[in-house]
C-alpha cells in the first residue's frame, strides 16, 4: 500500500511540475515575441529621427510630429522590451556580490527579489488599467507637441508591458522554487 501512495505522489508531482514546466515555457514564448517584435519598433523611430533631421536642417521645415512618436516609439520599445529583458537575465545585477555565492543562495536572492516585486507589478498592472480606462472616457491627450495624440494607445502599451512583466517575474519565481528543490530552472 505504501508503495502505491509513494506512486500515486511522484506521478502527481511529475504531472504538477510538467504542468508548471508547460506554463513557464507559454510565458517565455509570450515574452520572448513580445520583446522581439519591440525591437522593430526602432526601424520606424528611426526613419522619424532621421527624417526630422532632415526636414529640420535641409529643408528649414520641423515637424509637427516626429518629437512625439519618437518620445512614444521610445517609451514603447522601453516597456515592451522590460519582460524580455528580465527571461534574459539582462537587467542589473551586482554580479560582483551575487557571483560569489553558490547557486542555492542566488535562487534564494532571487526567489524573495522576485516574491517582493511580484505583487507590486500585480498592483502596478492593475491601476495600469484604470489609467487606460481613464485616459480613454477622458478623451486625454498628450500635449507633448502640436500633434497632441490621445493618450491610451500608450496606456494600453503600458498595460501590455507590465502585464508581460509581472508573468515573467510569476515565471522567475517558479524557475527559482525549481533551482531551490534541485531540479531544472529551465
Amino acid at each position: 500500500m505504501r508503495d502505491a501512495a509513494r506512486v500515486q505522489l511522484l506521478s502527481a508531482t511529475a504531472k504538477g511540475n510538467g504542468a508548471m514546466n508547460a506554463l513557464t515555457k507559454s510565458i517565455e514564448r509570450i515574452t520572448g515575441t513580445v520583446g522581439i517584435a519591440a525591437s522593430f519598433v526602432l526601424v520606424p523611430l528611426v526613419l522619424a529621427t532621421c527624417y526630422e533631421v532632415f526636414a529640420r536642417y535641409a529643408m528649414g521645415a520641423p515637424t509637427i510630429w516626429a518629437y512625439e512618436v519618437g518620445f512614444l516609439l521610445t517609451g514603447s520599445h522601453f516597456l515592451l522590451g522590460m519582460a524580455y529583458t528580465l527571461r534574459e537575465g539582462a537587467h542589473i545585477r551586482i554580479d560582483v556580490f551575487s557571483g560569489k555565492f553558490s547557486t542555492r543562495t542566488r535562487a534564494i536572492i532571487d526567489l524573495v527579489g522576485s516574491a517582493v516585486m511580484l505583487p507590486l507589478m500585480i498592483w502596478l498592472t492593475y491601476q495600469m488599467y484604470h489609467y487606460l480606462v481613464d485616459g480613454y472616457q477622458s478623451g486625454e491627450t498628450s500635449g507633448q507637441s502640436a500633434l497632441n495624440l490621445p493618450v491610451w494607445p500608450f496606456r494600453v502599451v503600458f498595460l501590455v508591458a507590465f502585464t508581460l512583466f509581472a508573468l515573467q517575474i510569476f515565471a522567475e519565481v517558479i524557475k527559482s522554487v525549481r533551482r531551490l528543490a534541485g531540479g531544472s530552472a529551465a
